[in-house]
């Protein structure tokens, strides 16, 4: 079953994840290890039932928590969320997890960037989006969109036991017009 889009792309349906979504699959995500590398919450594994309780929380919050599910199939294949808004300051952290393995380097995490973006920018009046990531695939991603380089965390993120940078970028809705889009 196709899910009702939220936020439509080309490729991509980001719908508002909610309690069903909890299933093995997800739990999968993550207790991968390949899939957590770059993401701080990995030294505990997770439970289906802490999955569920953590999803069943999402409607008390003020992020902006989606799901990326592929149009042709429905398939949820990952997460993004506009976190930590600040909305006299009009700012939002981005944050994204494509979980779904075998669709790595297909450029779904880039489209879902986009699609948040200027959804954050042209329909919840933010003003600036910004993220960090020790992760070189986010990074270049976000790199390609137009954002610039704000700063490094320096040896801020274990990784394989060694202390590494977290690179931090930005993007101003000014900016976004600018942006070099998507390209499948």
């Amino acid at each position: 079953m196709i899910p009702v889009a939220f936020i439509e792309t080309t490729r991509l349906i980001l719908r508002g994840l909610r309690p069903e979504d909890s299933t093995e699959d997800y739990l999968g995500w993550l207790n991968d290890p390949q899939i957590l590398r770059y993401r701080g919450p990995k030294a505990f594994p997770s439970s289906l039932e802490g999955l569920k309780t953590y999803l069943e929380s999402l409607d008390s919050r003020s992020d902006l928590m989606l799901a990326i599910c592929l149009k042709d199939s429905g398939r949820h294949i990952g997460n993004i969320a506009l976190n930590s808004i600040l909305w006299i300051h009009r700012s939002a952290e981005l944050s994204m997890m494509i979980g779904a393995k075998d669709l790595w380097g297909k450029r779904f995490g880039k489209e879902a960037i986009y699609g948040v973006c200027q959804h954050g920018f042209y329909n919840m009046g933010l003003y600036r989006i910004w993220a960090e990531s020790p992760n070189p695939a986010f990074n270049g991603a976000v790199r390609s969109l137009g954002w610039k380089h704000e700063g490094t965390k320096r040896q801020a993120f274990l990784l394989d036991g060694e202390l590494v940078d977290i690179d931090c970028y930005g993007l101003l809705k000014t900016e976004f017009a600018d942006c070099p889009g998507i390209q499948a």
